[in-house]
């Protein structure tokens, strides 16, 4: 084994090392989620209601729901109407860390929403 060799396996082993250990950044290990949400009767099921993901993941939440609604994830600040029949999408990349809620709404008349109840807490957990 020639020495420049020796330094390659070397850089290698300690890449792979700080990896396994977590310590390659948070980039190395964002990963792309996806959650179907069902509103059924202005609820969600009990398993869905708390969602929780990784700082830096990609998020996209699907919605589906049985009446017209407005829902809204604080902290965020994403809204989007759900009609029924239809998905709705909300997607984003989880960058603040904590507990967030998603609230449903009935959309007024002349615009906006208003809001009715805490369907879904969002956990983004700090990398």
């Amino acid at each position: 084994m020639t020495p420049s060799s020796s330094i390659g396996c070397r850089l290698l082993l300690a890449g792979a090392t700080l990896w396994s250990m977590g310590l390659a950044g948070p980039a190395a290990r964002a990963e792309e989620l996806t959650f179907d949400l069902k509103i059924e009767q202005g609820r969600i099921s009990p398993a869905m209601r708390i969602v929780r993901v990784n700082q830096g993941d990609t998020v996209k939440l699907r919605w589906t729901s049985d009446r017209l609604v407005v829902v809204h994830l604080h902290g965020y600040d994403i809204e989007q109407t759900v009609r029924p029949g239809a998905i709705a999408e909300m997607s984003f990349t989880a960058r603040a860390a904590g507990r967030f809620a998603v609230q449903r709404g009935a959309p007024k008349s002349g615009g906006g929403h208003s809001h009715e109840a805490t369907i879904v807490t969002l956990e983004v957990r700090p990398r």
